[in-house]
């Protein structure tokens, strides 16, 4: 079924990146939205032919257009497919405001025709666009339950298809959402805690391969010095290094100075002749 309407942020002249574009170029993006050919998930096949001449522009003109804008982050194009994803499709005005609408737009993912990463940027902006939609309803409503009916088995089925790659795009539109949104979306789907938790995997050893025998040896002399230090200091009552404590020790430094031989010392080297 074609669009016969669109639904457009009145706030989009004043988009930062919107502003970053020529007067041809904002028309070309605005004629995204508008064709017909673009459905409700903001991903559809938008011939450059057919794309040109709605926005008034030659092909080279709008190959033109097409980089900019993807190079500000308002949309991705294929090449190979002529597919255009529109980028923040689900994250205001086009999110579906009921879990009805929500199953709807599942539904339309099912025998979607487009490339592997766009589907998952989609679906991934999908389910973290109406979670966050989901916000604004009543905790009591029954919409809660219609939308976990609906988003489990999605989420169970891009899961299956995509592995870790759905996860991933998971993680990259969570990015900035308030902790509510994130603990529904991995209620729903456990795996992705785990996933959001995994350490990161480095990719290279930090510290070359060399010869720690001497460094054995060494940290052996210290460890031992450091168990007879613990044993003979650990029954006095520490306390702890403070700014009084520190003014303190700046004021001996400046007042004390090294003391010289005790009287009885010198007298008792004199007798053994170790000085004159």
């Amino acid at each position: 079924m074609s669009k016969t309407y669109a639904q457009i942020e009145s706030t989009l002249p004043h988009s930062k990146k919107l502003r970053q574009l020529t007067h041809q170029e904002r028309w070309a993006y605005l004629c995204a939205h508008l064709t017909p050919l673009g459905g409700f998930i903001g991903l559809f096949r938008y011939p450059k032919s057919v794309w040109a001449d709605d926005a008034d522009l030659t092909v080279s003109e709008l190959d033109s257009a097409i980089e900019k804008m993807a190079t500000v982050g308002l949309l991705s194009f294929d090449e190979e497919s002529n597919t255009v994803r529109i980028t923040g499709w689900f994250l205001k005005k086009n999110a579906p405001e009921n879990a009805s609408r929500m199953a709807s737009i599942a539904a339309d993912f099912s025998d979607l025709d487009a490339p592997d990463d766009m589907v998952l940027d989609a679906a991934a902006e999908f389910t973290v666009g109406s979670i966050k939609r989901a916000q604004r309803w009543n905790s009591e409503s029954t919409e809660w339950a219609k939308l976990r009916g609906v988003f489990k088995p999605f989420l169970a089925v891009m899961r299956q298809n995509f592995e870790d790659d759905f996860h991933d795009a998971l993680a990259v539109q969570l990015v900035g959402q308030n902790r509510a949104v994130k603990a529904e979306l991995c209620g729903l789907m456990p795996s992705l805690q785990f996933h959001l938790e995994a350490p990161c995997p480095h990719p290279a050893d930090t510290v070359g391969a060399h010869d720690t025998r001497r460094d054995e040896t060494d940290t052996t002399r210290t460890k031992d010095l450091d168990e007879n230090y613990t044993a003979q200091f650990s029954g006095e009552n520490v306390q702890p290094f403070t700014s009084a404590h520190s003014a303190d020790v700046g004021n001996a430094e400046k007042s004390s100075k090294t003391p010289g031989p005790r009287p009885d010392t010198i007298a008792a080297a004199r007798r053994i002749g170790a000085i004159q």
